[in-house]
C-alpha cells in the first residue's frame, strides 16, 4: 500500500483529501500546517509522495517544497493552490505537479497517478545527508 502525505491548512478540504484517497486505496498521513516537524513525518512514514497546500502569494509553499527536495531529492510534491497562474509556475517552485482548487476527484487521481508511475518512482527516493 502506498503512503502519501497531505498538508493541507482548510480542516474540510484536508477530510475530502483524506477520504477520498484512502477510498482508492493509499494509506494517509496528514499534516495541517507547517509547525508539525514535516522532516520527522517523512521519516515516520516515508511517503511515495507529498501533496502540499501552496497558499496564494506565499512563499511558505515553495520554502516548505525545496525543504523537502534538498533532503528526498526523489520523492514527488505535488501543489495545491487557489491560484490560477499555478499552471505556469509549479515547476519554478520546485514542485512535481499541480491541483488547481477546486479540483475533482478524477483530476486527483490522475495527478497522483501519474506521480506514482513514472519509471524514475519505482526506484525509492533516499534521504540526504547534509
Amino acid at each position: 500500500m502506498e503512503t502519501i502525505m497531505v498538508q493541507e491548512r482548510d480542516a474540510a478540504t484536508l477530510e475530502v483529501l483524506t477520504a477520498a484517497l484512502q477510498m482508492e486505496g493509499f494509506r494517509v498521513c496528514s499534516l495541517t500546517d507547517y509547525s508539525e516537524n514535516a522532516l520527522v513525518m517523512i521519516r515516520r512514514h516515508r511517503p511515495e509522495l507529498i501533496l502540499l497546500d501552496c497558499p496564494f502569494n506565499n512563499q511558505s509553499g515553495k520554502q516548505i517544497c525545496q525543504w523537502i527536495k534538498s533532503h528526498f531529492p526523489g520523492l514527488p510534491v505535488i501543489a495545491l493552490s487557489c491560484d490560477n497562474h499555478i499552471d505556469a509556475h509549479y515547476r519554478e517552485l520546485g514542485f512535481n505537479d499541480y491541483l488547481k482548487k477546486p479540483f475533482d476527484l478524477d483530476q486527483l487521481y490522475q495527478v497522483v497517478r501519474k506521480q506514482l508511475t513514472g519509471d524514475k518512482r519505482k526506484k525509492k527516493y533516499t534521504e540526504l545527508t547534509l
